[in-house]
């Protein structure tokens, strides 16, 4: 079906989606995980990423009840949709030598065979939008034969909402059940507009080539429990990452300051940025690097209450670039 197949990855991925939401951390870190696989394999820069250790997850985070009820829900969708799409392949006697268009029907058809099935059987399909972005970066345009499709994920969703009724109906709380399953479809929508966003392609892209074991190690996402800053330019922060063209993203920072000298990351929604720079009063002068392609200067001025405010540039510049605001959390 998709190259995210292996029960034992889509495991180990479904347990950390778990730890990180009931923690109340970025769940984006597995889809850029994920991605990174797909453009830089399973040993970048050598280093083994295996997804628990590579994204901070506790071996035994299933030793947790709340944990392991979602963790629970998650795998178990999709790996029962997983082997039903499978199932309705050779129930339909589908070929493997098809062209494009041929492919494209054939997973549709394998796809709505699963969902009714699961429908027949009471399986809530709660996992499926999480499976489809994890898979997302290996069945992109010029990675693969058949990518995977926002028309085909919509497909998912309609189907979904037609066999509602069905899914519904042995649940103690019928109406509630239907209210989830309509939630799912929402989301399954959201998921399909974001497959077929170019633009949305080209960060899975940028995320998967810039990414590293070493980024996801010093992830701008804070450990439960971590302190904010401790002194000026030094802790965790949250904020507002902004470009000359007006777009502006989200971030999470973390920095570590020794003395004048703060090395840190901040996360923009579109991979992890490494900064390394020195204190000069109230201000931190930092190179920023993200990737390989991308890098320039920035300053940052600590305010009275440590919130952070300033400018970043390309290549030697300061400025140019956009505006960069945080504030401790």
């Amino acid at each position: 079906m998709l190259p995210l197949s292996s029960v034992r990855l889509v495991s180990d991925l479904s347990l950390a989606l778990a730890w990180l939401n009931r923690h109340g951390l970025p769940e984006k870190r597995v889809f850029d995980y994920t991605a990174m696989l797909a453009y830089r394999g399973p040993t970048p820069d050598g280093v083994q990423a295996l997804p628990l250790s590579v994204l901070g997850v506790p071996q035994d985070a299933d030793s947790d009840p709340t944990i392991d009820s979602l963790y629970q829900k998650i795998v178990g969708s999709i790996l029962v949709f997983v082997m039903a799409h499978e199932t309705g392949h050779l129930f339909y006697n589908h070929r493997a030598d098809v062209d494009a268009a041929q492919s494209r029907l054939q997973e549709s058809e394998a796809d709505a065979f699963a969902i009714d099935l699961m429908a027949r059987i009471g399986a809530a399909p709660v996992g499926i939008s999480f499976y489809f972005l994890m898979a997302a970066p290996f069945e992109c345009p010029g990675r693969s034969m058949h990518p995977l499709s926002g028309e085909r994920v919509a497909r998912v969703a309609r189907a979904i909402v037609d066999n509602a009724a069905v899914f519904a109906r042995d649940k103690p709380d019928p109406a509630r059940e239907r209210q989830l399953i309509g939630a799912v479809a929402g989301k399954l929508q959201e998921v399909s507009a974001l497959i077929d966003d170019p633009d949305v392609r080209e960060a899975m892209r940028r995320v998967g080539q810039s990414s590293s074991v070493a980024s996801f190690a010093t992830s701008a996402s804070p450990a439960p429990g971590q302190t904010v800053a401790r002194q000026a330019f030094d802790g965790s922060y949250s904020g507002q990452w902004a470009d000359a063209k007006g777009t502006v993203l989200e971030i999470g920072m973390v920095l570590t300051r020794e003395g004048q000298i703060v090395r840190g990351t901040y996360d923009f929604g579109l991979g992890t940025v490494e900064l390394d720079g020195t204190v000069d009063g109230d201000h931190l002068n930092y190179a920023w690097r993200w990737g390989s392609e991308y890098f320039g200067r920035g300053r940052l001025v600590n305010g009275a209450g440590g919130e952070l405010e300033g400018t970043w540039g390309y290549t030697q510049r300061f400025d140019g670039g956009g505006t960069l605001t945080a504030t401790p959390r």
